[in-house]
């Protein structure tokens, strides 16, 4: 069915009306688009094109994959041969899932999120919670899609992370411009434990990344890493709210983005200091390139404090390359759309160098510089 504007800010949005209307702003009128539309029930079991499946069958995640097709676990796509005991997989009702990590695992498991396209617009919906018991642990998550008709994904995921864990998690969104995704984040910290995130957002109609994080612990800790590369009429939005609740508590995000053509790149990146969160440590960096004269990059950072004895910083720029480091890489013989390449593939290395996997990152940088090549 379709749905008007103001009823798919009621279901994406969070806090009240005003908050929701402000939180949407920049993406009100794509918004507004599909809300035009009358969207069916995707089809969890559609086939998955060979193409498709070349793109996240990677021999390093192989008998670690989970895969779901349309928000539907995909039995026949998964392989999780390798994973062992400490990895578990369960439906706790419709469209509801549970990862529960209990151990040490050593390489990342690789989760995999289909949308395949129906005749006519389509839309699918799932929740996963991810409960972090013990010990360390990566999942690899990655967003694809076939081009054709418009496809709306919309995940809901909660991570739990309990005392003295860590979780790494790396997203991949890389899709057609046919595809919309919304993204909701809700996760808890609890005391001495760590949430590493790195998110590389590429191309589709518009990408919403909503993204809470509470640091609910003592020494809880969160690292932040982020890159939106856009062009055509692609729009990513992100929005980031991160709270500080307990003592001695930290922060560290940096943000890249980039825009080209008539794209268009928002980020908001909210940090809260609660009262009696005192030597928390909350430091916020956003910096942005633009390609070309009608594109567009709109951020937005907020640091509120209520505690003493804080450490915080932010910033957040937009800007234009560099054209004296341009002028040199060209006065070394490298042709302009080269030099182009490299400088933008430098500025964006900031949000992927920290990647523990050397293939990973490599790969991840690869689809980054691809994303907005001509």
């Amino acid at each position: 069915m379709a749905a008007a504007a103001h009823d798919l800010l009621e279901e994406f949005g969070r806090g009240d009306a005003r908050a929701r209307e402000e939180s949407w702003r920049y993406s009100k009128p794509a918004l507004r688009a599909l809300s035009q539309q009358e969207f069916v029930a995707a089809d969890a079991q559609a086939a998955l094109p060979d193409d498709i499946r070349a793109r996240f069958e990677w021999p390093q995640t192989q008998g670690r994959r989970v895969v779901f097709v349309n928000g539907a676990f995909s039995q026949t796509h998964s392989d999780v041969s390798k994973i062992g005991a400490a990895f578990t997989v369960g439906e706790s009702a419709g469209n509801t899932w549970s990862i529960r990590i209990d151990g040490e695992i050593e390489e990342p498991v690789h989760v995999v999120y289909v949308s395949v396209p129906s005749a006519q617009p389509s839309r699918w919906e799932t929740n996963v919670a991810v409960a972090m018991v013990s010990g360390r642990s990566g999942v690899i998550e990655q967003h694809l899609a076939v081009a054709g008709a418009t496809v709306l994904g919309v995940l809901r995921r909660q991570f739990e992370l309990a005392a003295a864990t860590q979780l790494d998690v790396v997203s991949l969104c890389d899709l057609p411009e046919s595809a919309v995704l919304y993204r909701h984040v809700d996760a808890r910290v609890d005391a001495k434990a760590t949430l590493r995130t790195t998110h590389a957002l590429l191309g589709g109609r518009l990408q919403r990344l909503d993204m809470q994080v509470k640091l609910a612990g003592e020494e809880a800790r969160l690292e932040s890493r982020g890159v939106f590369a856009l062009r055509g009429r692609e729009q990513a939005d992100t929005q980031l709210d991160i709270h500080h609740v307990a003592r001695d508590t930290a922060s560290d995000i940096v943000w890249r983005g980039v825009a080209d053509q008539r794209a268009r790149g928002i980020f908001h990146g909210a940090i809260t200091v609660a009262q009696g969160a005192d030597g928390a440590d909350a430091q916020l960096s956003n910096k942005n390139l633009l390609l070309s004269a009608l594109a567009e990059i709109d951020t937005q950072p907020v640091l509120e404090i209520y505690a003493d004895e804080v450490k915080a910083a932010h910033g957040a720029t937009v800007g234009q390359i560099d054209e004296r480091a341009l002028f040199y890489l060209r006065s070394r013989g490298i042709p302009a759309a080269e030099a182009k390449r490299l400088l933008v593939s430098a500025f964006c290395a900031a949000a992927l160098d920290h990647i523990a996997q050397p293939w990973l990152r490599e790969n991840l940088s690869r689809l980054t510089q691809a994303a907005i090549s001509p």
